[in-house]
């Protein structure tokens, strides 16, 4: 039921017009007891969104278009198992549920086309990134910027353990030495001294061991790439034991996977702590790509190809000049939309804009206004 969030989802939400289109945000909450509160939210928000159909579509069949709702508001397995925001853009023919790495203000909107300010803030934000935790025998990704982060679902061809990679051609745990109660890869030789040399509980199974944990990560590595690292177009960091590390960077064919890596104790995982020692090594990579990004903007507009006034990226939007759009994240806040706005219209100023150099193939990057060289909130850079 619910969807991977992407820049590709993005562009093919942009595409949605529809006679009726609803768009429904909300923040979630991830632990007991607050978890309870999200279907109370959610029954709220559902009980707005028939008083606006009433007002803005009286003739439609609200029914129809609420059913899916109101479904999702009895699935108790399904608010038991929340991230940081949830989102849903509807319509009589499709019902789509992202689940959101970040808090998001709570709205409906009723409109001809998808609400996706909030998506594209979370989506193309300049300090994002995934993180993949590798032990010799389970994964788990996450997706976090400086702020926060969160687990994200794997994609169902992504092999969660060794053994749903390797299956029958998984060396058997009496022939490999494996001992399974050391998650981290040691066995109980290994804890202490050479892992190389003692991991196995015996330096005659080592080469079955390593060929295991080679087809394994080969396997992580092909699907990650295919299913997260691509469609999400982020940087990707390794957090994983040193000779794990060592293993995976060996098979690997991740062009987006970083050159420094991070060990956090991944049998006890810390989300928080996670998070700090990923900004850590992610802070410096984020700041060269905003400067360079301001560097060929100011380079471009000497060759009187850049701008900043809205009028003129418009056009130029419309016309498919425009190669990079930086906007400031604080023009793209969902708090500051009229909830109750009832025409056909983007109610945010510059997501049509937004909207348009993504159909028309060009690139976004959301970063601070305090970054950004304009006051209009937003600057392009043009391709011709």
């Amino acid at each position: 039921m619910v969807e991977q969030l992407t820049k590709t989802t993005i562009n093919e939400l942009s595409k949605i017009n529809e006679p009726i289109c609803i768009s429904l945000y909300m923040p979630t909450h991830r632990a007991f007891p607050q978890r309870n509160e999200n279907p109370v939210l959610f029954k709220n928000l559902l009980r707005e969104l028939r008083q606006q159909l009433a007002s803005q579509q009286p003739d439609a069949d609200h029914n129809k278009l609420l059913k899916p709702f109101e479904q999702l508001q009895e699935d108790e397995d399904f608010w038991m198992h929340q991230r940081n925001g949830l989102a849903i853009i509807a319509g009589a023919d499709f019902f789509k549920v992202f689940t959101l790495p970040q808090s998001v203000p709570a709205r409906t909107f009723i409109c001809n086309h998808p609400y996706l300010t909030p998506l594209i803030r979370i989506t193309q934000a300049a300090d994002n990134y995934q993180v993949l935790c590798l032990t010799r025998d389970n994964i788990q990704l996450f997706e976090g910027n400086r702020d926060s982060i969160s687990d994200v679902s794997l994609h169902p061809d992504v092999p969660r353990t060794k053994e749903q990679a390797l299956g029958s051609e998984l060396t058997p745990s009496d022939q490999s030495g494996y001992n399974q109660g050391f998650s981290q890869g040691f066995s109980a030789s290994g804890v202490q001294g050479s892992v190389y040399a003692n991991e196995s509980g015996g330096g005659g199974k080592q080469e079955e061991i390593d060929i295991d944990r080679q087809r394994y990560f080969r396997a992580v590595d092909k699907a990650i790439l295919q299913h997260h690292s691509r469609p999400s177009d982020l940087p990707l960091l390794l957090a994983a034991l040193p000779e794990n590390q060592a293993f995976f960077r060996g098979v690997s064919h991740n062009p987006f996977l970083q050159e420094q890596g991070l060990t956090p104790d991944l049998g006890n995982l810390d989300t928080e702590d996670l998070r700090q020692q990923c900004w850590q090594l992610m802070s410096s990579h984020y700041s060269e790509k905003v400067d360079e990004m301001l560097q060929q903007y100011s380079q471009s507009q000497h060759q009187g190809l850049a701008s900043d006034k809205l009028a003129d990226i418009e056009h130029a939007a419309e016309t498919g000049r425009v190669a990079t759009l930086l906007v400031s994240d604080d023009r793209l806040d969902v708090a500051k939309i009229d909830k109750h706005h009832a025409s056909n219209e983007h109610p945010d100023m510059l997501e049509k804009l937004v909207l348009t150099v993504i159909q028309n193939g060009g690139d976004i990057m959301v970063m601070p206004p305090q970054r950004l060289p304009s006051e209009t909130g937003a600057a392009a850079i043009y391709r011709f």
